[in-house]
């Protein structure tokens, strides 16, 4: 798999990782769009409180990644999927203790770890060569 394949689909499995919320589930993206727009409105007191800080930080490193997609700076890489993956850890850590919305987030998640440990490893082989570091 390419270089370019890679970053598209670690891109599109972190959009579709899912979250229970209500009575179904949904994808985060559903969930992290309409929070910049309305932040002064959300209410840290709702049943929904939960998806607020995970929603938050997957806007932010899918920012990061985003940027890093079109300038290819290594150290967006990092941060992007590293934000990335404390979102993931924000959402799957009730699963610990005792609730089941974490149970969807770590399963629909799997694609997205594997993916992004696939990525920042031929990354890190290309970061050690500088030369190679290209798009």
């Amino acid at each position: 798999m390419n270089n370019k394949v890679l970053k598209t689909l670690t891109l599109i499995s972190s959009f579709v990782i899912l979250i229970g919320f209500g009575h179904g589930v949904g994808p985060i993206i559903i969930v992290e769009l309409p929070y910049p727009l309305a932040f002064r409105n959300v209410d840290l007191a709702s049943e929904y409180n939960y998806l607020i800080y995970p929603s938050v930080t997957f806007f932010i490193g899918h920012i990061c990644y985003i940027i890093f997609l079109f300038t290819n700076e290594k150290q967006l890489l990092w941060v992007g999927l590293g934000i990335l993956w404390i979102g993931l850890f924000l959402l799957v850590k009730s699963m610990f203790i005792g609730d089941a919305i974490g149970v969807f987030a770590l399963i629909s998640g799997i694609p997205f770890m594997i993916l992004s440990m696939t990525l920042f490893i031929r990354y890190l082989k290309l970061a050690r060569s500088p030369k190679k570091w290209r798009r």
